[in-house]
């Protein structure tokens, strides 16, 4: 069976008429001759005959959108959102509390960065209240775009 090992790669091969004439006539001529690679050959034809005969049918653009518009991917898409500003927030929030509580650097530059933070959380807590204040008197909301 070891004499085998050379020619079981190239079986693929042969199903997909990928080899050189060579390489053909060397395989077709080891296969007359080695019942266990013939049956493996024949094995691998069969699985290559049921895959080609399944067919794979892409959704439609309706199907799509209703998929998108499903309570649950809104659901999860709000969740991932939430989550990740969470966990931002909350690592910023960290590093902030981290180095404003080590004694290592100098006032100005724990109070630069403190400006910055609370500038930045300001922008956002504003922009927040900009999108849901817009989102709900938001007449075309329910159009499609």
């Amino acid at each position: 069976m070891n004499h085998c090992e050379p020619f079981k790669g190239l079986l693929v091969g042969l199903l997909d008429g990928e080899l050189t004439p060579d390489e053909t006539r060397q395989i077709n001529d080891h296969l007359t001759r080695c019942a266990a690679c013939r049956a493996e050959y024949e094995q691998l034809r069969e699985t290559t005959g049921k895959l080609a005969a399944i067919s794979f049918q892409e959704p439609d653009d309706a199907v799509l959108a209703r998929v998108w518009k499903s309570p649950f991917s809104r659901l999860a898409r709000n969740t991932s959102l939430v989550l990740i500003i969470g966990g931002y927030a909350s690592l910023m929030g960290y590093g902030l509390f981290e180095f404003l509580t080590s004694g290592k650097d100098e006032l100005p530059a724990k109070m630069g960065l403190a400006a910055i933070v609370l500038g930045f959380l300001i922008l956002l807590v504003q922009l927040i209240r900009e999108r849901v204040r817009t989102y709900q008197t938001d007449p075309y909301k329910e159009i499609e775009r």
